[in-house]
């Protein structure tokens, strides 16, 4: 080859060299990768993230009593009208001491607590942890009347967490 030749077709040259090389690169590449064996699938598994909600089953039907033939009264009724009186009872409204008031923190058994939560069966089958906040409202006897979810990361942490709490007696501030 000419000197003149090579100028005027260098990338010519250029490109079919560089074609080569890759072709080179990928037969290599194809026939020296290591083959699959068929049987050794026992390291991988499948694992799909789904937010799935328990199934709760319809409550049952409610039992119905059937009466065939009643028989007919003997007497005669005689129906007066009463007056109804309806009595409001309202219970006594309770005024918290707001939290930055208290100088004594309430003292909350908490074996007790960890004796009453249950682990929700969602998070526990997907081994997945949460911290649920609570704003708790505790009366002079030192029973919680009220409970308020702050943060609820969800797969039934707080529900779990509320139904632990519900009830609980503790040392009042």
């Amino acid at each position: 080859m000419t000197k003149r030749f090579l100028l005027n077709h260098r990338y010519l040259i250029i490109f079919i060299f560089v074609a080569l090389v890759h072709v080179s690169v990928l037969a290599l590449v194809r026939f020296t990768a290591p083959e699959k064996s068929g049987g050794d699938d026992s390291e991988y598994e499948v694992f799909k993230l789904v937010d799935v909600e328990e199934y709760v089953p319809p409550p049952p039907a409610p039992d119905t009593t059937v009466v065939y033939n009643q028989p007919t009264a003997a007497e005669r009724v005689i129906t007066t009208e009463n007056e109804i009186i309806e009595i409001e009872t309202r219970e006594p409204v309770i005024n918290y001491v707001p939290q930055h008031k208290i100088s004594v923190i309430p003292d909350i058994p908490t074996r007790e607590v960890l004796n009453r939560i249950v682990y929700p069966p969602m998070a526990l089958r997907q081994e997945i942890e949460g911290v649920v906040y609570l704003e708790l409202f505790i009366d002079q006897s030192g029973v919680v009347r009220k409970i308020l979810v702050l943060k609820d990361p969800g797969y039934g942490f707080a529900d779990a967490a509320v139904a632990a709490l519900t009830g609980l007696r503790c040392k009042p501030a």
